[in-house]
């Protein structure tokens, strides 16, 4: 018999909804692809989310919540073996408020809100075919490769969590994912690139051992997520870049105390971006993304703000007279 009672529902929408969105919706466009050595790289986001749902199957048709959460990463591209090879840093501070269905009828809904850090991670990169570690002279006369591949490995640490709390952007547990991005280069033109950008991947979690007290259970563990990234982008001018977006998700399904609660996954989402190199340091896009198809009447949309700061030290590349 299922520990998990209709209210718990509401409150388990909350706390899904937060911490496994961010990670629904991808990494976005030119976020996959190789780049030079000895580079640093900056990346606030801003993301705004509105939604009725889980990730899964869990439906409140009442529900309206908004997240905003403002992802930072910090990045190092480096040679490794004469491979490319990254490594990131990521926090995700943020917010989240909303109403959800009364749980009598001719109630008022309840009001949420929480604040603190979302989940956030660690990550690495390493290139394995058709991505060497290359200066930032050398990367830009190397002829790009049609095809090329990376390994991508993340650990996701836990945001602000707290089990007497319905409402929690953290998700008290560790998630690791491993894939292998795929970059196509389409495009004879330097000038005017086209990149087809695909990324299958696995996220596995570990068990979270204090789940919301609502739930009565002691344990609560989700299975494992697969994941296909794409972006397919292109150079209009020098400084100008649309990209259509696409990504399905399966799987990650919930048991609590081994009880399982029938919300595996199944959701097929897309949007558009639009970026533009304001300068050599400073690139902005701006993206637009919700599902297209998912199980149970699936709603959700999202808005995401991105700026891209690099830095390489281009002295340290010239040759003395």
């Amino acid at each position: 018999m299922r520990k998990v009672s209709f209210n718990f529902g509401l409150s388990l929408i909350v706390f899904l909804s937060v911490s496994l969105s961010a990670i629904a919706q991808g990494d976005g466009p030119r976020n996959l692809l190789w780049s030079p050595k000895n580079t640093f790289a900056f990346l606030p986001k801003w993301m705004g989310m509105n939604q009725n749902i889980t990730p899964g199957n869990v439906l409140i048709k009442d529900a309206d919540l908004h997240i905003d959460a403002f992802p930072l990463t910090l990045v190092y591209n480096f040679g490794l073996a004469n491979r490319y090879a990254q490594v990131m840093l990521n926090a995700v501070p943020g917010s989240v408020s909303g109403t959800l269905q009364a749980s009598q009828p001719g109630l008022p809904a309840p009001h949420l809100s929480s604040s603190g850090f979302a989940d956030g991670f660690i990550g690495f990169k390493i290139g394995l075919v058709n991505q060497p570690a290359l200066n930032v002279i050398e990367y830009s006369h190397y002829e790009k490769k049609t095809f090329s591949m990376m390994f991508y490995g993340r650990l996701w640490y836990s945001g602000s969590y707290d089990s007497t709390k319905p409402l929690n952007l953290g998700s008290n547990r560790l998630t690791f994912e491993l894939g292998f991005p795929i970059d196509l280069w389409l495009s004879k033109d330097p000038k005017r690139p086209t990149w087809l950008e695909i990324y299958p991947a696995i996220h596995m979690y570990t068990p979270n051992n204090d789940p919301l007290f609502i739930s009565m259970a002691n344990k609560s563990q989700q299975h494992a997520l697969y994941s296909v990234e794409n972006h397919l982008s292109h150079n209009f001018t020098d400084n100008f870049w649309l990209s259509a977006d696409l990504r399905y998700q399966y799987g990650g399904d919930v048991k609590l105390d081994g009880v399982d609660q029938n919300d595996k996954q199944n959701i097929l989402g897309g949007g558009i971006t639009a970026g533009y190199q304001v300068m050599k340091m400073l690139g902005l896009n701006a993206s637009y993304g919700g599902i297209i198809a998912g199980d149970n009447g699936a709603q959700s949309n999202m808005i995401r703000i991105t700026a891209v700061i690099s830095y390489a030290n281009l002295k340290k590349l010239q040759k003395p007279e």
